[in-house]
């Protein structure tokens, strides 16, 4: 394989790995919120501590772009 053809499917592997990352976040902040609504704080907090997570995974894929 072509390093053109490496670095292209790299890419492509990253972005969808980027997308993947995005809905989970999108999920998780769904979760945090009927947590909240339940009143269930510890659920709360862990899920808050899963975004971080999310937030640093999301960083560093940008990076690796």
């Amino acid at each position: 394989m072509a390093l053109g053809q490496m670095q292209y499917h790299y890419n492509v592997e990253l972005s969808a790995l980027e997308e993947q990352v995005s809905h989970s976040m999108d999920r998780v902040v769904r979760l945090r919120e009927k947590a909240v609504k339940r009143n269930d704080l510890i659920a709360a907090d862990q899920i808050n501590e899963l975004q971080r997570v999310i937030d640093v995974v999301q960083r560093r894929i940008t990076r690796m772009k």
